[in-house]
């Protein structure tokens, strides 16, 4: 069963996407090579794909992922799960397919979504194909998917990655000093909630965080975020200027 961590502290509220610059959403098959340990879904998947994925994602252009596991159905990338061995057979695709609200987990993806890449062998695609259609009809933009031989597909899957750039969306103020405040930047909006992991004191725990709104810094694209922390055994809500880099999409733990 999947279980979201989120902070009890902050209102659920659905934010509007008020212009045309959409998230960019990838979808990955699993692979056969895994970890041999527990760990996070897009940490366990040790093939080719994935090392393609590692080797030319940016932490400033990221595109929101979804992982299509043969025996899980879709995962977030950080959804912890254990190794296993169960093949993508036609089989088992028909078995998905016909039963689809079983795999799909619509929490897990975007309101709405701009390009979108399928990175999967045959089987793996209809799956995504059929999911795609279930959750944004007659919305759905034109699509990329790989194809031809692993080598190909894993430049492919390079080429796309190499190719996103992420933008500041939507004014919605400013500073005092002038800098402009936006609601987006990438997959980042303004409401959601992000996991921060701060990069230069990796042995910080995690915590959520909520983000107000994004802004150009002097050390890059920064979110202005609300943190939980713990002030004499009280939970507290922190004001916190945090770098785009250090946030992550929210963390799902299979149980």
């Amino acid at each position: 069963m999947l279980s979201t961590m989120q902070l009890s502290l902050f209102p659920h509220a659905t934010i509007p996407r008020p212009d045309a610059s959409e998230p960019v959403l990838l979808l990955m098959a699993c692979s056969s090579t895994k970890l041999d340990r527990d760990a996070r879904a897009i940490d366990l998947y040790r093939g080719v794909m994935y090392e393609s994925y590692r080797a030319h994602v940016r932490s400033d252009a990221a595109p929101r992922v979804l992982i299509l596991s043969a025996r899980h159905g879709f995962l977030q990338p950080d959804t912890k799960i254990a190794p296993y061995d169960e093949p993508m057979t036609r089989q088992r695709a028909d078995q998905m397919v016909a039963d689809l609200s079983r795999y799909l987990r619509p929490a897990a993806w975007p309101t709405r979504i701009g390009k979108v890449m399928l990175a999967g062998g045959k089987e793996y695609r209809r799956v995504m194909h059929a999911a795609l259609a279930r959750q944004y009809g007659p919305t759905l933009p034109a699509l990329q998917e790989t194809s031809g031989g692993i080598g190909m597909q894993r430049s492919q899957l390079g080429a796309f990655l190499d190719g996103l750039t992420s933008v500041f969306r939507h004014r919605i103020g400013q500073h005092a000093n002038g800098t402009p405040l936006y609601r987006g930047y990438g997959w980042i909006e303004a409401g959601a909630i992000a996991t921060l992991l701060y990069r230069a004191a990796p042995a910080l725990p995690s915590r959520q965080a909520r983000v107000l709104s994004v802004f150009q810094g002097p050390g890059g694209p920064t979110a202005d975020v609300e943190v939980e922390e713990f002030v004499r055994g009280r939970a507290k809500i922190c004001p916190r200027w945090v770098s785009v880099r250090d946030l992550h999409p929210s963390t799902e733990v299979l149980a």
